[in-house]
């Protein structure tokens, strides 16, 4: 695992959140990141769903990095390297896949740029293990069966963490948030 990785595993535990910012103007990103650093959220990512959506994940990442540099931020829905390379040049610090994509993990390892992949079987979770990843994304977290799916994962897989996302909420991420596995919840009611 590279340095660069270490660090943002460490900065995304200790950021109190992962805000989903989807859907805003660069303006609206701006003013959320703010708010957002004001209540103790340091992370946040802009999605990348579908490419009439990309020059405009591309422009909130560019404005949020610049007018609030103290953001930790993210792309998300980065389903392939060409997403992954575009988000790194617009400024996005690390990649969430909403799966594993090998080629994707591959990419961002290659060029010392932190992923986590998203997962939802013991299978991927090895697979990642062989990567050198030890924290992933677990999504959709209340499809898959939440709490007690991850505290079953907790036993075989006692080094890794999640970044728990899809089907949280203000009621219950609390509970999520319990779990010894959990690095970080992420959401779109964090932006709220």
């Amino acid at each position: 695992m590279n340095r660069k990785q270490i660090e943002c595993d460490k900065k995304i535990a200790q950021a109190g959140g992962i805000a989903v910012l989807s859907a805003v103007t660069p303006e609206e990103a701006v003013l959320k990141a703010g708010k957002l650093l004001s209540a103790g959220i340091r992370a946040l990512e802009i999605p990348y769903r579908g490419k009439d959506f990309f020059d405009a994940a591309d422009a909130c990442i560019r404005a949020v990095r610049r007018e609030v540099p103290e953001m930790l931020v993210g792309a998300a829905t980065v389903i392939n390297p060409v997403i992954a390379r575009r988000a790194v040049k617009a400024g996005a610090q690390f990649i969430l896949s909403p799966g594993f994509n090998p080629r994707t993990v591959r990419y961002c390892l290659r060029h010392s740029i932190p992923v986590y992949p998203g997962v939802a079987t013991s299978s991927e979770i090895e697979r990642a293990l062989e990567f050198g990843l030890s924290t992933l994304k677990y999504f959709p977290a209340e499809a898959l069966g939440g709490v007690k799916m991850l505290s079953a994962l907790a036993g075989p897989f006692p080094q890794v963490r999640f970044i728990v996302s899809g089907g949280l909420n203000a009621q219950n991420a609390e509970e999520y948030k319990k779990c010894r596995n959990v690095a970080v919840v992420s959401g779109s009611w964090l932006s709220k």
